[in-house]
């Protein structure tokens, strides 16, 4: 079984997908763990592979980015180093890389990462990797970027270094007195001095070099020249030998010690090279499916198969458009049978289905809707293509049956083992039983699928029999499915109707392909009536189901159109009411304006007023400035005709002008100048003239600036009667509000005669206090002011004595 689930594999392109996978991924060793995915058998960690993909899609499209996964493999050289091998400098440093790879990761997945639980879990072995830090920092501190040994690696090193490039300066300075020296003038062939096996030479002319006495170490190609170390310059290139030799064994005695802190930590950073590999083989999962447009699906045991707008990945990534499709098995349907004509897309729908079953046990999205369900299926076969062996003398028919009937007795013995009584097994047929006589073949073929049935298999299977489709439409667990042709356009579309069979289409096919239409007419009278009927009553069903698929998608479009077009209405709607309220305060500010102008003129008449002691200019004041007031309250009233104060009764809604609250009557206003009115928890007596009544069904809501705290009648000190006329609450205002509402109040008990009015204000944080009494400091209105003493309110009250 084994065996023909691997050769299924290959059928199915599995291998292609996982190198597609490959390719996303940033390291060697992700990559290779891509190319070798496990399959699991178990529900539970099928599930959990798929959520570590979530997970990491979520990391990738997030706000913070991700650590680059790109690393060498360096599990060779820890291997090396744990065997007592001394590791070069280049190997050091690259396990640095790796080391700070793996705290790096592991500082990453330390933050908040509510909604990563798995991938915390999975790094859970880099939680160790601090302790590796001092590892990291010894090859940091010996080794540079380039894998170059830093002079300042020990002080033995530096010595060791400074040393012998001060016996080379010296050399240097001993080869110019020799280039630029008479002796030599003639001898040398350029004035030039080189090495050569790590010894300081200077070019000589072949036949001049008996004149010099030395060493010769090598001869020119074309053997004019000889490179010859002067007797004179032999004890100081010694000296520089003996120097490089002790550079190199200090060196080697840096690189033996940094190899022992890398063995000693061999098993953690083992660990850790293992980590960083699944990460960035799990990122290379996410980066698929953020590709491809796939998406987790739900997973069950039960053989149930739900995939909505299902396309075939490799497809996918070869064009740029590929018609999706709904593909339903649910668990009552234990054989699918697809018919329709050729190239019209039904092995594609079987490779589909093979595909995402190797996919979800990976951990894989699936390219399809996010409400789609995928069975998990612990075996797969596929019998896909020409099986043909000319080696073992097999013929098509021959070899498809032979592979049949191991796959048939691998499943009986599981069977009868009573390993599971789920379907575990998935069967993907592609025209079983051709290749042979058309009846028997069909007959063959029926008796195969009730066979893989009874043993409880999910099978998927395309044919052109027609006892198939017959089968499928009569038979309970079984159903059909069909590939769509166009008729008018004489070619594929594609798309995949279920629960009706298709007709081949075979003839059309021949006509498109260029068969003479006189073969293909001769061909369509030689069919049996029967069996012209048969195909065109398929034909006519999958034009009924594609009109009606159309018109389905026509409704979901209208529908969804319908939802956004209310979307934009109701936003519309809020868009225009937001408008309105800055309109209407707009107004307020502009009418407050007018207010200020019309402050000034009552002032200038008050003050004539009591210059002249005339009540009519008083008297008309009041008149003018209670014009504006009515007019403002006209423009700002609420929607609605306002109640004439004639007709107000008790239980009406009514706005307090000025105060900004609003309550319901207690009393009749007719005939009397004040009233009581309920607001919040509290009454409040308010002046008639002041009462706006609103429209009959219109919500009491106590203002936010007016918290009720009882009746409102308070007194003061000196016992002096104060009603809403001569009383404003502020408290919990913003400091410009409450500045509009206070200017209100002065103007109308300047006009009512009030000796005195009370601004409570509260404590809070005293900002509003300072602004309040620094505006009466400067009101042409107010004589004085002082805070409330303690039966008042204390200092969160300002009793105001108006002039």
């Amino acid at each position: 079984m084994n065996a023909m689930v691997s050769s299924a594999s290959q059928v199915l392109e599995w291998p292609r997908l996982l190198d597609l996978l490959a390719q996303q991924a940033q390291s060697v060793l992700g990559a290779a763990r891509c190319r070798s995915l496990p399959l699991t058998e178990e529900l539970a960690v099928a599930h959990r592979r798929q959520q570590e993909t979530t997970e990491m899609v979520r990391l990738l499209e997030g706000d913070e980015p991700m650590p680059v996964l790109s690393f060498p493999d360096i599990r060779e050289c820890v291997v090396r180093a744990g065997k007592g091998g001394v590791l070069e400098a280049q190997e050091l440093r690259e396990c640095a890389m790796v080391l700070a790879l793996m705290e790096e990761l592991e500082r990453y997945m330390a933050q908040d990462r509510i909604e990563t639980q798995m991938l915390v879990q999975m790094a859970v072995p880099l939680h160790g990797s601090k302790w590796l830090r001092p590892v990291r920092s010894a090859i940091d501190a010996a080794i540079q970027p380039d894998g170059a040994i830093k002079e300042s690696a020990t002080p033995e090193l530096r010595r060791l270094t400074h040393h012998a490039q001060e016996l080379k300066q010296e050399m240097r300075e001993h080869l110019e007195q020799i280039l630029h020296s008479r002796r030599y003038e003639e001898i040398l062939q350029e004035s030039y001095f080189a090495q050569r096996e790590g010894r300081y030479v200077v070019p000589v002319k072949a036949d001049m070099r008996g004149r010099i006495p030395g060493i010769v170490h090598d001869v020119s190609a074309s053997g004019a020249t000889v490179f010859l170390e002067p007797r004179e310059l032999v004890d100081l290139n010694n000296s520089i030998k003996v120097a490089d030799l002790e550079i190199e064994r200090e060196v080697r005695r840096i690189l033996r010690e940094l190899t022992v802190l890398v063995s000693d930590k061999s098993d953690q950073i083992g660990h850790g090279i293992e980590v960083l590999a699944e990460f960035d083989c799990v990122k290379a999962k996410a980066e698929l499916s953020r590709r491809l447009k796939c998406n987790p699906v739900s997973l069950n045991e039960q053989g149930r198969v739900v995939l909505k707008q299902a396309r075939h990945p490799l497809l996918m990534i070869a064009k740029e458009q590929v018609v999706p499709n709904d593909i339903v098995a649910d668990e009552t349907v234990r054989v699918l049978v697809i018919s329709g004509p050729n190239t019209g897309g039904k092995t594609v729908t079987l490779k589909i289905v093979g595909l995402y079953a190797l996919m979800v046990r990976a951990g894989l999205h699936l390219p399809c809707a996010p409400e789609s369900e995928m069975a998990l299926f612990t075996q797969c076969y596929a019998d896909i293509g020409d099986a043909q062996d000319l080696s073992r003398d097999l013929s098509s028919f021959s070899a498809h049956i032979t592979q049949m009937v191991q796959f048939l007795s691998d499943a009986v013995e599981q069977a009868e083992a009573g390993e599971s009584a789920l379907p575990q097994s998935l069967v993907l047929l592609d025209e079983p039983v051709t290749s042979t006589d058309p009846q028997e073949g069909a007959a063959l073929a029926e008796a195969l699928l009730c066979r893989l049935a009874s043993l409880n298999m999910k099978v998927i299977v395309t044919t052109h029999y027609g006892p198939l489709k017959e089968l499928a439409q009569t038979t309970s667990g079984f159903a059909n499915a069909s590939v769509e042709f166009d008729v008018e356009r004489l070619a594929p579309t594609y798309r995949l109707f279920m629960g009706i069979p298709g007709g081949s289409s075979a003839l059309e096919i021949a006509g498109r392909l260029g068969m003479d239409e006189t073969i293909v007419n001769d061909a369509r009278r030689r069919l049996r009536h029967e069996n012209r009927r048969l195909e065109q009553l398929m034909a006519d069903l999958q034009l009924k189901q594609r009109q009606l698929a159309e018109e389905t998608e026509r409704a979901q479009r209208a529908r969804a159109e319908a939802e956004r077009a209310a979307a934009e209405a109701k936003a519309l709607q809020l868009k225009m009411e937001q408008a309105e309220q800055e309109a209407r305060k707009g107004i307020k500010k502009k009418l407050g304006e007018q207010f200020q102008r019309a402050r000034a003129e009552v002032q200038a008449t008050v003050d004539a007023v009591k210059r002249e002691q005339k009540l009519i200019k008083a008297k008309e004041a009041k008149q003018r400035l209670s014009e504006l007031e009515q007019q403002t309250r006209q423009e700002l009233a609420s929607p609605g005709e306002p109640i004439p104060l004639e007709q107000l009764k008790i239980g009406d809604v009514v706005e307090i002008a000025g105060l900004g609250m609003t309550g319901s009557l207690l009393e009749t206003p007719q005939g009397k100048k004040r009233v009581r009115v309920k607001v919040g928890d509290g009454e409040v007596l308010a002046t008639v003239s002041n009462l706006i009544g609103l429209a009959r069904g219109s919500e009491v809501a106590a203002s936010p600036a007016a918290p009720s705290t009882g009746p409102r009648r308070f007194s003061t000190g000196g016992g002096l009667g104060l009603d809403e006329q001569t009383v404003v609450d502020v408290r919990g205002q913003a400091a410009d509000d409450a500045l509009d509402q206070v200017v209100a109040a002065l103007d109308r008990a300047v006009l009512d005669g009030a000796p005195f009015m009370r601004i409570i204000h509260g404590h809070g944080t005293g900002r509003l206090k300072s602004a309040l009494r620094e505006y009466l400091k400067d009101s042409p209105y107010v004589e004085s002011f002082r805070p409330g003493d303690r039966a008042e309110g204390g200092d969160g009250v300002t009793v105001v004595k108006m002039r």
